[in-house]
């Protein structure tokens, strides 16, 4: 909170009025009925911490077979799964599992400072790789933004009927320089106090995001101001927010990882990530991949991704491409037709 009250009054020093409409929206936010949101879906799997669930809201008898989903999906682990999973209007799991695709959702699990030394290799060999490898066979992997990086490194350890990347970032170097500056400056300067704690806190991350575009962060919670209460843009707004503001914290190595490996070194991107000895590229993947990356994505700009040869290129953000209102006629659709032309592939 109060790394966004410092931004809001750096964005809205000159316009009073707007910051006051601009705090109305905020405490609105903060003070919104929640009771709709769905808890969260059962587990199907678990292995450690991690664990295949169901959709949100969903019992584990409403999902198919137990533990023999089709379809995995892989979130990302700075933020909750619960983008691949919003609510009930939108929900691109539950949806693929209504289009006849039975599929689970990756929840990492609670992050505690006795996990600082798990990092991006972690979540593959010791997380991900033990539940796909306890499952009947090869399925579809579908990963979401770091997500993506984890799947892909899975999915060259194991073979796979499809790999579906969605705004995952590859070239790190394809970041402006300055903003890769400002990335590693940030991490200096919390790096001691994260290493202490062996967490990097979700505010840590949050400073990174609300930078890249602070007007637009601002507009977005004015908009919200504006909104009928209770109505489904409001609820959505409230859903998306708490999905962004929340989530646990990351293990101290992934975060050095994170800035020093990835953005600052772009060891990806340089051909030089190695996970459970297998160096990770895309010609190493064992099926078919596909990404899914955005020309309008500030996260994870299109010079960023991994330019698999099979790419599509959608005009909607980082986040609208999964859960904006075009999103089931644009992605969902294309992930749909994707996945059903490998069904056979193994």
């Amino acid at each position: 909170m109060p790394l966004f009250l410092a931004l809001a009054r750096q964005q809205l020093a000159d316009d009073p009025a707007r910051l006051v409409l601009l705090l109305q929206a905020l405490d609105r936010y903060q003070r919104a009925d929640r009771g709709f949101l769905r808890p969260p879906g059962q587990s199907l799997l678990q292995h450690g911490k991690a664990m295949l669930r169901t959709a949100a809201g969903t019992l584990a008898s409403d999902s198919g077979t137990p533990a023999s989903p089709r379809v995995v999906f892989v979130p990302s682990p700075i933020n909750a799964p619960d983008v691949l999973d919003m609510d009930v209007e939108c929900s691109l799991m539950g949806w693929m599992g209504e289009q006849g695709l039975p599929s689970a959702l990756v929840d990492w699990g609670q992050v505690s400072p006795e996990d600082r030394a798990e990092s991006l290799d972690t979540f593959v060999m010791a997380r991900l790789l033990p539940l796909l490898q306890a499952l009947d066979g090869p399925v579809h992997l579908v990963g979401y933004c770091l997500g993506g990086l984890i799947a892909m490194a899975a999915a060259c350890h194991l073979p796979v009927r499809s790999l579906s990347l969605i705004a995952t970032p590859w070239h790190f170097s394809g970041y402006p320089a300055q903003r890769r500056a400002e990335l590693t400056a940030m991490w200096q300067h919390h790096r001691p106090s994260c290493d202490a704690m062996g967490l990097v806190p979700m505010e840590v991350m949050q400073h990174g995001f609300w930078t890249l575009s602070p007007d637009k962060l601002m507009d977005k919670y004015l908009k919200f101001g504006a909104m009928l209460p209770d109505s489904a843009s409001a609820r959505r707004f409230v859903a998306v927010e708490d999905w962004a503001n929340g989530g646990e914290p990351m293990p101290f190595a992934l975060g050095e990882q994170l800035f020093e490996q990835l953005y600052r070194d772009d060891v990806t991107g340089q051909g030089q990530w190695t996970v459970g000895g297998l160096t990770i590229l895309p010609d190493a993947i064992r099926g078919p991949a596909m990404e899914f990356a955005s020309a309008s994505d500030a996260i994870v700009p299109l010079a960023c991704s991994p330019d698999l040869p099979g790419r599509e290129v959608l005009a909607s953000g980082h986040v609208g491409m999964v859960i904006g209102g075009s999103a089931p006629q644009t992605l969902w659709l294309m992930l749909k037709r994707w996945i059903l032309s490998h069904e056979s592939s193994i």
